[in-house]
């Protein structure tokens, strides 16, 4: 019979498994359609139960003293207020802004909230800018050589999706 070796691996993955069901769960209560009520219960009884065994063997592993990382723990075992110091960002000496901000923004250029903000605004980076002032500079018509540099890789992209679509239909 195969033994389940119990280290700070296999806690690393319980870790991972739990977090899962939680975002399975919030999943479950904001987005998923049930015809009743009792439907939705019983569905949200069933990932509860699951990943409250997996949170009883975790405990017992956090018990019996396995190491763990501070970050790698789930949402629903970290202590209230809880702050991942890997992404805490330090701005004085003793003034620091935690991820949430950076989270928020990272949403919104997700989401495309912030768009307006990006096409308007000044670019993040030199490299940005130097596209974007090279795009201005020259023009993009069918003869010009920057447009035909620029069209050639979606080109290329295009006939290797090709390409890529005939070896899997042949496999």
């Amino acid at each position: 019979m195969r033994t389940i070796v119990q280290d700070k691996y296999f806690l690393r993955d319980l870790h991972r498994e739990i977090d899962l069901y939680d975002r399975k769960l919030v999943h479950l209560n904001k987005h998923e359609a049930f015809d009743t009520q009792a439907l939705r219960d019983a569905a949200i009884r069933k990932l509860v139960t699951k990943r409250d065994a997996l949170i009883s063997t975790a405990r017992t592993l956090h018990a019996n003293g396995v190491e763990y990382a501070d970050h790698e723990l789930p949402r629903c075992l970290r202590p209230e207020g809880w702050v991942d110091p890997r992404t805490e960002v330090t701005l004085a000496p003793n003034q620091t802004v935690a991820a949430e901000s950076r989270l928020a923004t990272d949403t919104a250029l997700l989401d495309g909230t912030a768009s307006a903000t990006m096409n308007s605004g000044k670019p993040a980076s030199s490299f940005g800018e130097a596209i974007r002032r090279l795009s201005k500079l020259a023009p993009l018509g069918e003869d010009a050589p920057l447009a035909a540099a620029l069209g050639s890789w979606q080109d290329d992209l295009v006939a290797y999706k090709k390409k890529r679509r005939k070896s899997t239909i042949a496999a």
